[in-house]
């Protein structure tokens, strides 16, 4: 008996050390044809880094930890109802979702509905480990924790100007902006963010990166140009005072709050991270890289109304608010004052009535379907920040996807 539990325990040995073998050789042969970065910001002028840093953004940019909670929400494994296709634009024909994966240098890939998912891929050697950044997918998430501290009453009113909960930046061109317009993107301050590298955004950063959030904020001074809440105009630096704005109402820092608040109740399974600032603070407009099945889990959560089992993360009138074409004003609706593919909520991108959708440059997307109670994400490693024709195609592909479900849509 002994002499074969010794056998035993040697074969198994053996698999692991082979398994840790092959793990080893995976990993070399990924970082040869998938080179990290040799500073952190390389990602911006040295494309074919983008996969590494994308897919590993804590280890190349100072982060805070958000663990999980005890208890993961488990997904189920299902299939697509029919393979994917779509008419790729502006060429026209169709192109299987093969095609998709291979042509917009996609790193992950999950579509699923309920709490099956349907499909999963984790293409350019990624791995299910890989925690993927998502750059301003992370605007949604402060959007979210508005929305938190609100139901809690540790904001008062999302028509209270931003200075109530934040006195130092007072003088600051936002600090007499409501939280309303904050989220909606809609100061009335002309601010660029283009990605040039001497626009608005890139003042932002620096500062926000070595000073931190309240310097980069009281950089900018003067009364808007547009009367607030009329005129929709992206600008980052509106999501850096939310976030400013929920830390100093609860009195928790950024990470604390999210991962009591969401990380924790959403059940996911890994730990997410947060950059930081020159502060010490979670950035609010970005920075923030999870799992791939996380990022659905997070999806799942605001598809079913704010909801995991019976306990509600976030209500469902906020979310309805947020997330609702319907609910905006009319110049935040596709098409309108927006752009052609999207309307604009509070720190969510509108693709439909019951369809936000989470963005971030270099090609980050996560889909909701409200009605269907779907999430299709994608992470990618775009060869620039902003494509639209990339982007066209994406909106396609999630089309093409909910069109596939067999559950027919339900009004939320």
């Amino acid at each position: 008996m002994v002499k074969r539990h010794s056998i035993l325990t040697l074969a198994l040995l053996l698999v692991g050390a082979w398994a840790h073998a092959d793990t080893a050789a995976f990993l070399r042969e990924r970082e040869q044809k998938f080179k990290p970065p040799a500073a952190a910001k390389d990602f911006h002028t040295f494309a074919p880094v983008r996969v590494a840093t994308f897919s590993n953004w804590a280890k190349y940019f100072n982060s805070c930890t958000i663990e999980p909670g005890p208890q993961s929400r488990n997904l189920g494994q299902g299939q697509l109802p029919r393979p994917l296709s779509y008419s790729r634009f502006p060429v026209g024909g169709t192109r299987t979702l093969d095609d998709f994966v291979e042509t917009y240098q996609v790193t992950s890939l999950i579509a699923a509905q309920g709490d099956t998912i349907l499909e999963e891929r984790y293409p350019r050697m990624r791995l299910a480990s890989d925690k993927f950044a998502s750059f301003s997918m992370a605007k949604s998430i402060t959007g979210l924790l508005v929305g938190i501290a609100l139901d809690e009453g540790k904001i008062a009113s999302l028509d209270d100007p931003a200075s109530k909960y934040v006195p130092a930046i007072a003088d600051s061109a936002y600090g007499a902006i409501s939280l309303r317009h904050l989220l909606r993107m809609s100061s009335g301050r002309i601010y660029s963010e283009n990605y040039s590298g001497a626009d608005d955004n890139a003042r932002t950063l620096s500062s926000l990166e070595s000073q931190g959030a309240i310097t980069a904020i009281n950089i900018f001074t003067g009364k808007p140009f547009h009367t607030p809440g009329t005129k929709f105009n992206y600008a980052g630096i509106e999501s850096i005072v939310l976030n400013q704005v929920v830390s100093h109402a609860t009195g928790q820092s950024i990470c604390q709050y999210m991962q009591e608040k969401i990380w924790g109740p959403i059940g996911a399974q890994d730990s997410g991270t947060w950059q930081l600032d020159g502060a010490g603070q979670a950035m609010g407009q970005m920075g923030f890289a999870a799992t791939a099945r996380d990022w659905v889990r997070l999806g799942l959560m605001i598809v079913n109304d704010g909801k995991v089992g019976d306990r509600q993360v976030i209500s469902k009138s906020y979310l309805d608010e947020a997330t609702r074409m319907s609910a905006q004003p009319e110049q935040f609706h596709k098409g309108k004052g927006v752009n052609r593919l999207y309307g604009y909520g509070y720190q969510f991108w509108l693709h439909g009535e019951n369809q936000p959708v989470m963005l971030g440059v270099y090609g980050q997307h996560l889909f909701l379907d409200r009605s269907r109670k779907a999430v299709l994400l994608i992470t990618s490693a775009w060869p620039s920040t902003v494509m639209p024709m990339y982007s066209m195609n994406y909106s396609r592909l999630f089309e093409a996807f909910t069109e596939s479900l067999d559950t027919p849509p339900t009004k939320p």
